[in-house]
């Protein structure tokens, strides 16, 4: 039985595209090379800071020095235009959420997401986050730690009171897969809302 279930946001809940924050603002070539997968601009790894809990405050002044004035200013701008990277919620999942209540299954948000940010995202899906039966985020209440970190997991069972054997982790990203399931969570990938659909209804 599947008593309980934690999802993603960012991919999972909601649609999010951290390129719409600079698009039309830089020539393209400029925008490809800061979300890089090389991360030859450093986003990913300051990204990752900023889920940990480091505010843009402190981290925007690091990152300009440590990669110049231009790239410095991308990344005022990204975070300062953090809304339009928040497009909506994922195709199905409202509907999945409600349906899940419905059956009397617990719903949780655990989210990577920056302190000062969590307003953003808070005021953009204010039904989606009441919903939920609560949310951790990295930002605000991890002390360091973020998905696909052991401790944040074990962060989160702990503030749900969630069993884990009976509990179902949803998430787009296969490191945060292994993290879940090295801390004794069974998880799955999100595709869709439907296959997700189909998993908590077969368990």
């Amino acid at each position: 039985m599947v008593n309980d279930v934690i999802f993603d946001f960012c991919g999972v809940l909601v649609d999010w595209q951290p390129r719409r924050a600079l698009e039309g603002l830089f020539p393209e070539k400029d925008v490809a090379a800061f979300f890089a997968d090389d991360d030859r601009c450093g986003f990913m790894y300051f990204d990752d800071l900023h889920d940990r809990g480091t505010d843009y405050s402190e981290l925007l002044p690091a990152y300009e020095e440590e990669y110049g004035t231009q790239l410095g200013r991308m990344m005022r701008v990204y975070a300062a235009h953090i809304d339009r990277t928040l497009v909506g919620p994922m195709p199905g999942m409202p509907e999945l959420l409600a349906d899940l209540q419905h059956q009397g299954v617990h719903i949780w948000g655990l989210t990577n997401w920056g302190r000062d940010t969590w307003p953003v995202m808070a005021s953009r899906f204010p039904e989606l986050i009441r919903a939920l039966d609560g949310v951790v985020v990295s930002g605000r209440d991890g002390n360091g730690t973020a998905k696909p970190d052991e401790a944040f997991f074990d962060l989160a069972i702990e503030r749900f009171g969630v069993d884990r054997a009976s509990t179902l982790f949803v998430d787009d990203s296969p490191y945060n897969i292994d993290g879940a399931q090295v801390a004794g969570l069974p998880a799955i990938r999100f595709v869709d809302a439907a296959g997700v659909r189909t998993r908590v209804m077969e368990a």
